[in-house]
């Protein structure tokens, strides 16, 4: 009884271990035919590249061969038109570098400067729930010294953040005039 439990055993591992062979073998096969006809297709067919020896590789031999070197079509440098006509200017500070700021990266500055101190102001209210005179003196405050941003794209952007952040963070709803009485 024993060696017939035995040899069903060495049977059933003979079946079990085919089939994992058989499984490996089929899988095997379905990547060589899959790689196969992306080769076909070309998708995984080499490309042609042109090997040239390098200009300053001189054609005598020597005693340590150069590599080849693949022939690159790289457009030639083109510098913008204006930099033609552009002049250099002495440094004027310590580091040895100028640096010019045109108007508009200085009022982009300056309205991230109002946005950090709204923010900061609004999360450092001391009265819980928020007096609305209170808010509005603190933002006063801080964007009346900013009368040159009156007339810019950032004018808007600023009374709409003011507006959305002390709804959010303090619960006031403020008019557009309200906003707009804060900057006289």
């Amino acid at each position: 009884m024993n060696d017939l439990i035995v040899s069903l055993k060495k049977h059933f591992m003979l079946i079990q271990s085919s089939q994992m062979e058989a499984a490996l073998v089929i899988v095997i096969g379905l990547l060589v035919i899959y790689y196969w006809f992306l080769y076909r297709k070309g998708i995984l067919k080499p490309q042609n590249i042109k090997t040239v020896l390098a200009e300053s590789t001189p054609l005598h031999t020597d005693i340590i061969p150069r590599m080849q070197q693949a022939q690159q079509t790289v457009p030639p440098m083109s510098l913008p038109p204006a930099a033609d006509h552009v002049l250099i200017s002495e440094p004027e500070d310590e580091t040895g570098l100028e640096i010019l700021e045109d108007e508009d990266t200085i009022l982009l500055k300056e309205a991230e400067n109002i946005v950090d101190k709204i923010q900061d102001t609004i999360n450092h209210i001391a009265s819980q729930p928020p007096n609305p005179e209170e808010v509005s003196t603190k933002i006063r405050s801080i964007v009346q010294p900013y009368q040159l941003l009156l007339d810019t794209e950032y004018f808007d952007s600023i009374n709409t953040y003011i507006a959305l952040s002390v709804e959010r963070d303090c619960g006031i709803k403020l008019t557009t005039e309200e906003i707009q009485s804060l900057w006289n």
